[in-house]
C-alpha cells in the first residue's frame, strides 16, 4: 500500500469532514462511522486512470475555456476570454 500526504484546502477537507458527521447520525448501530479519511481513501480508490485523466481534462477545459469534448462548437468562455496567466 502507498501512503501519501497531501494537502486539501480547508474547504475541501470540511466537506469530508460534514460527509463523516453525517454519516454517523445514519449510521448510529455502525460501529465506528466512518471518519473523513476514510471517505478520502474510499474516493480516491474509487477512479480508474481513465476516470482521473477525464475529470483533469474537463477541469483544465473548464478554466482555459477550450471546448468540452462532447460539446466541440460550444465554448466554456468565449474564445477571447483573458486567463490569469
Amino acid at each position: 500500500m502507498m501512503h501519501i500526504t497531501v494537502a486539501l484546502p480547508d474547504e475541501v477537507a470540511q466537506e469530508y469532514y460534514t460527509a463523516s458527521e453525517k454519516l454517523a447520525d445514519v449510521l448510529k448501530d455502525v460501529s465506528p462511522a466512518p471518519n473523513p479519511q476514510t471517505l478520502m481513501r474510499f474516493m480516491l480508490a474509487g477512479f480508474t486512470a481513465h476516470d482521473i485523466a477525464a475529470h483533469f481534462d474537463r477541469a483544465l477545459r473548464n478554466v482555459t475555456g477550450a471546448p468540452m469534448p462532447d460539446e466541440t462548437d460550444t465554448w466554456v468562455f468565449s474564445p477571447g476570454f483573458e486567463s490569469a496567466s
